[in-house]
C-alpha cells in the first residue's frame, strides 16, 4: 500500500489504524496475532476496501473492552456495510451484525475459529505468554502460523507491534479465550440470528467442523468458499485467492 493509503482514524474516540480506501464499506478485521499490514495484498486486490486494527491491537489504541462501542461507530459513522472478519476478527464482525443486523449487508468470515475444532491445549496458544509474545521473530512466527519461515518479511509489521505497549498481552488473553466453549456458543447462536448474507471463506487444511458446516448449512442465505492447500491465515499464504474469493461474493 501506498503511504497515502494508511492513516489513524477514531471511530468510538479510539485511535485506530487503518489501510486501504478511506471511504470503503468493505472493511476487514484482522485475526491473531497479525495486524492489518498482513491483509495489505487482500485489501489492494480488492480495490474498494480497508483493514483496521482492533482496539488494543496492531498500531489501534483502546483495549477489548473498547470493541462493542468501537464497532458501533465503525458500522454507523464509517459506512462500513461488509464486514470481514478473520479468526478473532470474524467474532468480531458477528458481534457487530448481531448488534446492528440493519446496518450490516453481509459478513464474510475467514477461518471463524468458532466454527471450527478447538485445537489441543498442547497445540494451542494458551502457554503463549506476554513475554513470549513480545520476544518472537518473524520467521519465527511465520512458521508458528504457516508451517514455513516464507511470510517472515510480511509479518515484520505484526511483529513490531506485538513489542508495543500492551499488544503482547492483549493478544496473549484473546488467543486464551479462543478455546472458551461458552464462548463459541454464544458465537454460534448470534451468527443463527444474523438474517443478512454470510459468506465463510477456509482453507482445505483448516475446515470448518462438521457441526460448524451444518450451522452454516441452515443460515438462509450463506455460501461457503474452500481455498486448496490453505490453513488459518490464508492472507498470508493465498492472498489472491482470497481477494477472489471475497470480490466473487460482494455486496
Amino acid at each position: 500500500m501506498s503511504a497515502g493509503d494508511r492513516r489513524f482514524t477514531a471511530p468510538g474516540g479510539v485511535r485506530t489504524f487503518e489501510l486501504g480506501r478511506a471511504d470503503a464499506d468493505t472493511v476487514v478485521l484482522p485475526g491473531l496475532p497479525v495486524n492489518a499490514d498482513t491483509w495489505a495484498p487482500v485489501v489492494e486486490a480488492l480495490g474498494s476496501a480497508r483493514a483496521v486494527d482492533l482496539p488494543g491491537l496492531g498500531m489501534s489504541g483502546g483495549s477489548r473492552d473498547d470493541w462493542s462501542s468501537w464497532l458501533t461507530a465503525l458500522v454507523t459513522g464509517t459506512g462500513a456495510r461488509h464486514l470481514v472478519g478473520h479468526s478473532v476478527g470474524a467474532a468480531a464482525a458477528v458481534e457487530a451484525a448481531a448488534a446492528h443486523p440493519d446496518r450490516v449487508e453481509q459478513l464474510t468470515l475467514v477461518a471463524p475459529y468458532f466454527l471450527q475444532a478447538s485445537p489441543p491445549r498442547s497445540a494451542g496458544w494458551t502457554p503463549l505468554t506476554r513475554g513470549l509474545l513480545r520476544r518472537t521473530t518473524p520467521s519465527a512466527l511465520s512458521v508458528r502460523l504457516t508451517g514455513t519461515a516464507e511470510h517472515a518479511p510480511a509479518l515484520r509489521p505484526a511483529v513490531s507491534d506485538l513489542r508495543r505497549g500492551a499488544v503482547a498481552a492483549v493478544t496473549a488473553r484473546l488467543l486464551a479465550s479462543t478455546g472458551s466453549a461458552r464462548g463459541r456458543a454464544d458465537l454460534r447462536a448470534a451468527l443463527r440470528r444474523y438474517p443478512g448474507r454470510v459468506h465463510v471463506v477456509t482453507g482445505s487444511e483448516d475446515p470448518l467442523t462438521p457441526e460448524g458446516r451444518s450451522l452454516v448449512d441452515g443460515l438462509p442465505r450463506a455460501t461457503v468458499t474452500v481455498i486448496p492447500g490453505a490453513g488459518h491465515h490464508p492472507q498470508l499464504t493465498h492472498p489472491e485467492e482470497v481477494a477472489r474469493a471475497i470480490g466473487a461474493q460482494a455486496p
